[in-house]
């Protein structure tokens, strides 16, 4: 049942085949603690921003459990066990890299380990949601026999993405979970997901990395950063080490420096930089630079979002000129008209992809729309 692997974009390595995970021991002790509990929940709800390590979770408790089979008790579906974090040393969920589980499921090659997600369509692009073809997979995945007498896993990474069929159609294992069947869900945008998947789900909440250990762990898979990039990329990654490697990787810094110089000019940009810009960030096989760009342009949107509705409150972690850029944008229209304004640029840059429209006209929209 196990599906081949999608490449991960920019190098970075997939969540199944990461060994480090940083950060997050109090998440971690929460799982083990519910496993020596024997009340161990049959669904949870992994959540917190993107790229703080939801999915190397989700994996590394895969491979713990594979490695742990149940004993003569099944999976309870101890749904409100308690939520207490201990802090008497229950160790880790590590697992050494030649294990044999570990490199089973980092291959994709353990049969009691399915994952859902978003898969390549016939058009050769991967597809905005996850579809119910897929989910039925799950389905008759999860009232299969163990092909190893231990537990099964799902992982639903990105379960915000499953569309409304898709995810009544996954409720039938939320609601009837098959014994010693544990379902992982990750999302990083939670909220959109029914109110009823939600409550048949034990959540389990990630928060952004502290500064200092997203430069460490850039300076360990980039060693060539400088200390100063290091850091500044840190900064703009709002405590995401997954965020921080993409920006590394697609020339962040550089697209970030060219930003701040077209926001400079609010309420008046200037064409042409706006012109260059996008034609840099949509050049041909520049994927890693176009997501770059998009990825600061909703970092700065966010802010002055912010500096409209909370004024002198939102400055914290900005520079100088970042709060001189910040402000006088937000003074420039209301609060309301700012809102629209991010919703309408989150609508364009889906549908960018969604339907393959040109990438330069896209970011060219993007800038001119706050004008």
């Amino acid at each position: 049942m196990a599906k081949a692997p999608i490449e991960e974009e920019d190098g970075i390595t997939h969540p199944r085949e990461t060994l480090d995970f940083v950060g997050h021991d109090e998440v971690e002790h929460a799982l083990l603690d519910a496993i020596a509990g024997g009340r161990l929940p049959h669904a949870w709800l992994i959540s917190g921003p993107e790229g703080i390590g939801k999915a190397t979770l989700a994996f590394r408790f895969a491979r713990h459990l594979l490695a742990n089979p149940p004993g003569d008790s099944a999976v309870d579906g101890g749904l409100f066990a308690s939520d207490d974090i201990p802090t008497d040393g229950l160790g880790t969920l590590h697992m050494d890299a030649d294990d044999p589980i570990f490199r089973r499921v980092a291959a994709a090659g353990h049969g009691d380990v399915l994952t859902v997600e978003r898969q390549v369509n016939d058009s050769g692009k991967l597809s905005q949601q996850i579809r119910i073809d897929d989910v039925r997979q799950a389905i008759d995945f999860a009232h299969m026999t163990s092909s190893e007498g231990g537990y099964k896993v799902i992982i639903v990474d990105g379960a915000e993405l499953m569309n409304r069929a898709s995810e009544n159609a996954f409720l039938k294992i939320l609601e009837e979970p098959p014994a010693d069947t544990i379902i992982l869900m990750v999302s990083h945008n939670p909220g959109r997901l029914l109110p009823t998947t939600r409550s048949r789900c034990r959540k389990l909440s990630l928060k952004p990395l502290a500064t200092d250990v997203v430069i460490s762990m850039l300076q360990h898979h980039m060693p060539e950063t400088s200390a100063g990039d290091a850091a500044e990329l840190a900064r703009l990654s709002d405590g995401s080490i997954g965020r921080a490697l993409r920006l590394a990787s697609g020339g962040g810094l550089m697209i970030y420096r060219d930003t701040v110089n077209i926001l400079g000019e609010l309420p008046r940009p200037d064409v042409k930089k706006v012109q260059a810009l996008a034609a840099k960030l949509a050049k041909s096989g520049a994927d890693d630079t176009y997501r770059c760009g998009i990825d600061l342009f909703r970092w700065w949107l966010s802010r002055i979002v912010l500096a409209s509705s909370r004024g002198a409150e939102a400055d914290r972690g900005l520079s100088d000129t970042e709060k001189d850029i910040a402000s006088r944008a937000a003074a420039t229209a209301i609060l309301p008209v700012w809102l629209k304004r991010m919703d309408d640029a989150e609508s364009l840059i889906r549908s960018a992809d969604a339907l393959n429209l040109d990438r330069k006209q896209v970011v060219q929209s993007l800038f001119l729309s706050l004008a």
